[in-house]
């Protein structure tokens, strides 16, 4: 009994050791690629780029990011989530030391691409294999709402950090330049953790009939070829795209209400940190007494439909609508983060064998984020159009209509998920598979 005791214990200890330890790893995995979120002004004057340009860097990264998401699932079931997490801890801290010294807009590029390899191909599916092995279906609205909650509050504590060594500096130039060395530094200290405290992991089998003992390309097409999975990277695009034309209204509340850089910069790490963290914890904890991180993610879709509307309807200008605009920005944030914490937490509710939950996590972040090839270019390239041939604000009100639809468009493939879900267990439970 003492004997049981204790591994139950020791167990606990690692389950808990390996959720903060990733979340540290992963809230810090990717600040430097996307600086543009948080400092997006600061960043065009200090690499001398146009909104575009910054676009054109997302699009370099969203491109490799695309190359790299599959294979990077397959190799997160063949190697070590320790040693992919360590190597993609140094070498983004590497390329962030480059970044650092500011080289022209084709190096930017080139940089950017290196991140994608380090932050997606040896890190992305790591982390989710890491995560998806510590528990069974019933857990993973949990495991995955900690991460992506721990990923948050680690985020908001490093990002204020990052505002707070930017404003030493003297100009703009040297804001980003502290900002930049400040999270190549910690990115180390990261990889140095993972050392210490990650255990290297094995293969995880669960003892169901599908659950394979080796990698085999047979294993992998029996995954691509699960609907389920697909229609799970579907709900990604929507919520993912929805993010990237969120990522505007920052600036919008600058030109629409003239909020000051500073207040801008601060809301910004509200909504890309705090909401993440918080999103992420109610998120983890309902969808499991709910039963269904699916359904979960459907009803946080319709609130997304409804608050993406108030943006839209809502004029610019005036005290009283930056109140309801704000107050907007917070329960739009807190539906779009909900979800995002929820991608990979569907892959044992669809029935996904522990031992391919890297390569299924592989196929959804193909999906999910797909948009990073072009959206952030198309996006900057309508803001900044439509800022010259109509009105200021005229390609913002695009982003926000652009959230009504993709956000309407995820709740209806929540349903036809969640119907088609049901189908395959009774389906499977007929077969004896469950």
């Amino acid at each position: 009994m003492q004997e049981n005791a204790k591994e139950t214990k020791n167990s606990n200890v690692t389950k808990w050791m390996t959720l903060i330890i990733v979340a540290i790893a992963g809230g810090l995995i990717t600040k430097l690629p996307y600086l543009r979120e948080t400092y997006m002004t600061s960043l065009q004057a200090a690499t001398g780029a146009t909104k575009t340009q910054l676009g054109i860097l997302m699009s370099a990264y969203g491109i490799v990011n695309f190359i790299c998401y599959f294979p990077g699932g397959v190799l997160a079931d063949k190697i070590s989530a320790k040693k992919l997490i360590v190597f993609s801890c140094f070498g983004t801290a590497a390329a962030g030391f480059w970044y650092w010294t500011m080289p022209s807009f084709t190096w930017l590029v080139v940089i950017h691409a290196i991140f994608a390899i380090t932050t997606v191909f040896t890190f992305w599916a790591a982390m989710v294999k890491s995560i998806n092995s510590l528990g069974g279906p019933e857990e993973q609205g949990r495991l995955f709402g900690f991460l992506e909650g721990g990923r948050g509050l680690i985020g908001t504590i490093v990002a204020f950090g990052s505002v707070a060594v930017f404003g030493i500096a003297v100009d703009e130039v040297g804001g980003m330049k502290n900002a930049i060395l400040y999270y190549s530094v910690l990115l180390l200290v990261a990889g140095v953790l993972a050392i210490i405290f990650l255990k290297d992991t094995k293969p995880v089998k669960t003892g169901r009939k599908s659950d394979t003992k080796t990698f085999s390309l047979a294993n992998v097409a029996a995954v691509a070829k699960m609907p389920t999975v697909w229609l799970c990277g579907v709900l990604g695009i929507c919520n993912y795209s929805a993010l990237i034309f969120h990522g505007y209204v920052t600036a919008y509340l600058s030109e629409a209400f003239g909020l000051s850089d500073t207040v801008v910069a601060n809301l910004s790490v509200v909504r890309t940190y705090f909401m993440m963290m918080v999103g992420a914890f109610v998120a983890g904890l309902i969808s499991d007494k709910v039963g269904s991180r699916i359904k979960f993610m459907q009803w946080a879709f319709l609130g997304m439909a409804v608050f993406a509307t108030v943006y839209v309807a809502v004029p610019a200008g005036g005290s009283a609508a930056i109140y309801i605009i704000v107050a907007n920005f917070v329960c739009f944030g807190l539906c779009l983060y909900s979800i995002k914490a929820l991608y990979f937490s569907t892959i044992d509710e669809v029935f996904v064998p522990k031992a391919l939950a890297g390569t299924a996590s592989g196929i959804i972040s193909l999906l999910t984020y797909l948009p990073e090839m072009f959206l952030y270019t198309v996006s900057g390239n309508m803001v900044d159009r439509l800022a010259e041939t109509a009105t200021p604000l005229a390609g913002y009100k695009h982003c926000f209509t652009a959230m009504v639809i993709l956000s309407a468009i995820g709740f209806v493939c929540g349903i036809i998920l969640v119907t088609l879900n049901k189908k395959v267990k009774a389906r499977m439970v007929a077969a004896g598979e469950l």
